[in-house]
């Protein structure tokens, strides 16, 4: 038995997940998404639909970015595998790009409920998606209607990203865990990587695997990188069974 619950990044929400849901359950993966309601969607934490611990089951969390922070903790402790995309144990790295970082963020915080808000918002998804393009003009409706008890979430875990120095709550040293990081990244710095993969090989029995990617930026749209996470997943999986 095969599952994946996976979490989107801060602004973001379950939409993103569309392809990849699309190449999962096409090989029959059983699939559900988080959703953290920072828009006009109710926020959802779901559960995992088999609980037993039987050799052959799979319970994979997939979190972008900060979503490896707001995943509900049980479903991280309860998963046998966790693909991190993008992500993060300390978001703002401890040399001289921090000052840069930390004022940047505070101007995404300070933007939030003012009339800078959309602006602050579409330009960072632009951001997450280069080098990759996508039409905001079309998408605003998807992207930048943020509700009111949404932008009290947006700021919260905006807050939660400036403070984050660890790993993730919940992830357990007996997890199989693979890193995918995008080289064309313009969210994270190559010191926050290497910060997370520090983290994971202290905290994890087996050590994490990593995947490269060339040709995407922090969120991820192309099919043949989404094969490329499923591809590990499945080989793993038959590994296992052998």
């Amino acid at each position: 038995m095969k599952e994946i619950i996976a979490m989107h990044g801060w602004a973001g929400d379950s939409h993103q997940w569309s392809n990849w849901e699309k190449v999962f359950k096409s090989c029959d993966w059983e699939w559900q998404t988080s959703e953290r309601g920072y828009k006009e969607i109710r926020p959802h934490n779901p559960k995992w639909n088999h609980n037993s611990n039987q050799f052959e089951l799979k319970r994979v969390a997939i979190c972008h970015s900060l979503g490896s922070h707001l995943i509900d903790k049980e479903v991280l402790y309860s998963a046998t595998h966790v693909v991190l995309i993008n992500s993060f144990s300390r978001f703002i790295p401890i040399n001289k790009e921090n000052r840069h970082i930390e004022l940047a963020l505070n101007r995404m915080m300070n933007a939030i409920n003012t009339p800078n808000e959309a602006a602050m918002l579409r330009k960072f998804h632009i951001k997450a998606y280069k080098p990759n393009y996508i039409d905001v003009k079309s998408s605003e409706s998807n992207l930048l209607q943020i509700s009111d008890s949404g932008r009290l979430r947006l700021k919260n875990d905006l807050k939660l990203l400036m403070n984050s120095d660890s790993l993730p709550i919940g992830l357990k040293s007996s997890t199989k865990v693979l890193i995918v990081n995008s080289e064309q990244d313009y969210i994270l710095t190559n010191q926050t990587k290497e910060k997370l993969a520090e983290d994971l090989i202290k905290h994890l029995e087996t050590v994490p695997k990593t995947i490269n990617l060339q040709d995407d930026g922090h969120s991820i749209t192309k099919i043949k990188n989404i094969k490329k996470v499923k591809h590990w997943l499945e080989l793993d999986h038959a590994q296992n069974m052998v």
